[in-house]
């Protein structure tokens, strides 16, 4: 536990509130005494709490998400706000977490980017190794940001429409113009590379820390939300050659065994969302999707009694039954076998793309059970695919970021309705209700933010 006990807390205040440019108005420690050593830098990358909260407010909207009606009068504004898309999230007095979170962690970063090769009493290669780990996160907060506050990507597209700030130094007083939706995610994968020139670790002692087949993960992800599936493959395939071990669910005598986060040997790269969104209810479309012999129900949601406020029906579970875990949308195995089964039924190959759904499959039902799954048609290797994602990846989030990215095919569109607290609200494809709205708060404090 050498890495929980070494983690430090070092306030860097974000003083979102006070002026025009707030945001980067912080506590500049990379020109004082607060970091001199590569020790103070290990201890700012180590700040678990920080470093891998990643926001979450999309898990709210997405179509996992169904609130019965008699849970409505309970929720929070913002919480209703965010599941019936509206355009405005927050009220006056409120701040975004999610915002506020997710640069925190760039601020992070760059401070130990612009800093970390001159501190003091530390070898090369510790330098090196904090130095490459700090691209991955900056790069992982990025890919929230512009996928929670941004348009899709569109790869027939210039990706013109702007996003959110680029900030890659620890600067008091920066722009906040925001860069377009091609700019952010060039960043991304320039950070993603940068960290593999500089020979980020392959093995490091802790999930939560970056490595090498993180980057290949994470690339994976981004070019699959970018459609291009080739190189989303190619990296899949990278990423599972150095680690491919899958959680057998039959092994656990009850839920309650499921391992800790950092005993996880499907995580590559842990990340959580905000707990805040812990509980949220499941829509009753998707847990009717569950087959009986299929343990991820048991395993992966839990009884709305086991929530406050308890509420009939089911939550996402993980949490409730091994607590360290929270809501992690880091980058893992099941991740990687999904995208690269997705991009073999995308690139004409039905057969390879059923053999790692079956993989997957196997370590996920009851045993002795019927669970291999067949197809011999691209679309319906697609299908299949996405079906999984959904039950996989159930009450994470990643169901938004499907939903975003299939809206640009139309044999995949779909007008969502929901009704809460009597009205019923529509969310069309690729409408404005699928970017989250910038906080009106910090507009009006940094205006170019609006434009």
């Amino acid at each position: 536990m050498k890495f929980l006990k070494s983690t430090l807390y070092i306030f860097l205040p974000l003083l979102l509130l006070n002026s025009c440019r707030d945001y980067v108005e912080v506590d500049q420690v990379g020109n004082n005494r607060i970091l001199k050593y590569t020790s103070d830098y290990r201890a700012l990358a180590n700040n678990y709490n920080d470093m891998t909260a990643s926001g979450g407010i999309y898990l709210i909207a997405n179509a996992d998400v169904e609130f019965p009606t008699t849970y409505q009068n309970g929720v929070t504004t913002i919480w209703g706000n965010s599941y019936t898309w509206q355009d405005r999230i927050y009220d006056p007095s409120q701040g975004d977490s999610d915002w506020t979170g997710l640069y925190k962690a760039v601020y992070y970063s760059n401070v130990i980017l612009d800093g970390v090769m001159g501190s003091e009493k530390g070898t090369d290669a510790e330098k090196k190794e904090i130095y490459a780990e700090a691209f991955v996160h900056r790069a992982f907060a990025y890919l929230q940001l512009v996928n929670t506050y941004g348009p899709q990507f569109d790869p027939n597209s210039a990706n013109s429409e702007k996003a959110v700030p680029i900030l890659l130094k620890p600067e008091l007083f920066s722009s906040l113009e925001r860069s377009t939706v091609g700019q952010v995610y060039d960043q991304i994968i320039s950070d993603l590379k940068s960290a593999l020139e500089n020979d980020i670790q392959n093995d490091p002692q802790f999930n939560v820390l970056p490595s090498k087949r993180a980057v290949y993960a994470l690339l994976a992800r981004t070019y699959l939300l970018m459609g291009q599936y080739q190189l989303s493959l190619e990296n899949a395939e990278k990423a599972l050659q150095m680690q491919s071990g899958l959680i057998d669910l039959k092994s656990f005598a009850t839920a309650y065994s499921y391992p800790v986060l950092i005993q996880n040997p499907e995580v590559i790269f842990s990340k959580t969302l905000l707990l805040t969104y812990n509980g949220a209810p499941l829509s009753t479309e998707l847990l009717n999707s569950f087959n009986a012999n299929d343990l991820r129900y048991n395993y992966y949601t839990a009884a709305g009694t086991s929530f406050y406020p308890t509420y009939t029906g089911r939550g996402f579970g993980i949490y409730t039954y091994s607590y360290t875990n929270g809501i992690n949308i880091g980058v893992s195995v099941p991740e990687m076998y999904l995208i690269a089964a997705e991009c073999y039924a995308r690139g004409g190959q039905p057969q390879k793309a059923v053999e790692y759904l079956n993989i997957l499959r196997a370590k996920r039902y009851k045993a002795n059970t019927a669970y291999q799954v067949s197809a011999t048609t691209n679309i319906e290797a697609l299908n299949l695919v996405l079906t999984e994602r959904q039950k996989e990846f159930i009450g994470r989030g990643f169901r938004w970021f499907d939903q975003r990215r299939l809206n640009l095919d139309p044999a995949f569109q779909k007008t969502y309705t929901r009704t809460f607290k009597g009205t019923t609200y529509t969310l069309a494809p690729n409408s404005d209700g699928y970017v989250f709205p910038i906080n009106q708060n910090y507009i009006d404090l940094s205006p170019e933010l609006g434009k």
